[in-house]
């Protein structure tokens, strides 16, 4: 069984806890207007050129390829979306296996780690039957059939909440968000382990803090709430992955997250500043 990734690192403290190596599916259902991972929204492996680490050498002979990605002597063209099989990604992370020793593990992100639903499960039980950690990374977007399936080998999901209002998440992200949020009661309702994250981005769901609040109030099994400050950093991936743009041109300030952060400690719930805690 063979799938899609955009990206792995190595040593990350941001997704999980402890030392863990994220794993960056290829593809995303959802089209939020502020990813800040672009070269993970199409399903289809591309080529990224980035014209700042151009020499002119000539190694690509002008076209972008996943061989001449591979010539390229400065990284000026990358590669994303590489074919993995089960085995040969879990020997691939499991170098890191040491590391893990002290509460660390393996995160599977995107994009949307659910979006290859067969190859994301069978990932999970070979991390889970090496008795490696496995949290998923998820915006909640798939069948509740491949919610269920992929419990077993998960201990703890940390699980995107954009906005409770249909309107404002579709505006935001393409979708209506009926499925995210009922796929987050049950797994909460089942007693897994859920962290959640809050992509604060002023001007576009900030509005959206308190009934967020409200909603996750009434739900058991969250660990974490961590309200994460938007920021525009990836736009030079977009330009180099030939994509429109579509970053908001806003500031989320550190203050904006703390006003968010306590109106979710108001509601009793753990919740903290994602630019300087984990």
């Amino acid at each position: 069984m063979k799938g899609i990734i955009s990206g792995i690192k190595r040593m990350e403290i941001h997704d999980g806890d402890g030392f863990r190596t994220t794993v960056f599916f290829k593809g995303c259902p959802l089209r939020c207007i502020w990813c800040h991972n672009p070269e993970s929204i199409s399903f289809a492996p591309q080529v990224a050129f980035f014209k700042n680490k151009c020499l002119s050498c000539g190694a690509c002979r002008g076209e972008r390829t996943s061989e001449t990605a591979k010539a390229c002597p400065t990284e000026a063209l990358q590669l994303f979306g590489r074919e993995f099989e089960v085995s040969q990604l879990v020997d691939y992370v499991c170098i890191d296996e040491p590391f893990f020793k002290n509460g660390g593990g393996v995160t599977l992100s995107g994009g949307e780690c659910l979006g290859q639903p067969e190859f994301c499960i069978a990932l999970a039980k070979a991390f889970h039957e090496r008795k490696i950690s496995v949290y998923i990374d998820t915006c909640g977007y798939a069948k509740r059939e491949i919610i269920e399936r992929i419990i077993p080998y998960t201990d703890k999901f940390l699980y995107d909440v954009k906005a409770i209002d249909t309107k404002i998440h579709k505006e935001c992200t393409g979708r209506e968000n009926t499925l995210i949020l009922d796929n987050l009661r049950y797994i909460c309702s089942v007693g897994c382990n859920v962290e959640i994250r809050y992509p604060l981005v002023k001007g576009y769901n900030e509005v959206e803090c308190e009934s967020i609040a409200k909603f996750l109030s009434g739900l058991g099994g969250i660990t974490k709430i961590k309200v994460l400050q938007y920021h525009s950093y990836s736009a030079s991936r977009y330009d180099a992955l030939g994509m429109v743009n579509t970053l908001p041109k806003t500031e989320t300030t550190f203050d904006d997250v703390e006003n968010a952060v306590a109106t979710f400690k108001k509601y009793g719930l753990p919740a903290v500043n994602g630019m300087n805690s984990d």
